[in-house]
């Protein structure tokens, strides 16, 4: 399993998210809480945790499929409410920055992300077209 700092950015990514468009949807939370259950094999009171003790750190990670999952999972909070905003877009395009892209990029690699996750293309998939290109 990932180090306890890289797994709190991590989260911290997905929890900004969340907050993207200043509104805290249930579904939203639902999504970022089975991820963390599903796909990080986390209990709720240890996100609950993370979130309080986050503080302002952030670790990159440096595998290409652990970029592309954190911003499809991004996607998926964002699309939890059925509703895509353009301040979670923009957050998604500066994740993406942030993970290393081309700055040029970002918006397209944000909208694909959000694309995969609303025409229900699952995260191996997703992982293995980026690889690929």
């Amino acid at each position: 399993m990932q180090n306890d700092n890289l797994l709190k950015s991590r989260f911290l990514s997905l929890y900004c998210m969340v907050m993207a468009d200043g509104v805290v949807e249930a579904r939203e939370l639902e999504v970022l809480y089975r991820i963390g259950r599903e796909n990080y094999h986390i209990t709720a009171e240890e996100i609950n945790n993370m979130i309080v003790t986050a503080g302002s750190s952030f670790t990159a990670p440096t595998r290409m499929e652990d970029r592309v999952s954190i911003l499809y999972e991004m996607a998926e909070i964002a699309w939890a409410d059925g509703v895509i905003e353009e301040s979670e877009v923009m957050l998604l395009a500066r994740y993406a920055v942030r993970f290393g892209f081309k700055e040029e990029n970002s918006r397209k690699i944000a909208e694909f992300m959000i694309k995969q996750v609303q025409d229900g293309v699952k995260l191996p998939d997703v992982v293995k077209m980026v690889l690929k290109a």
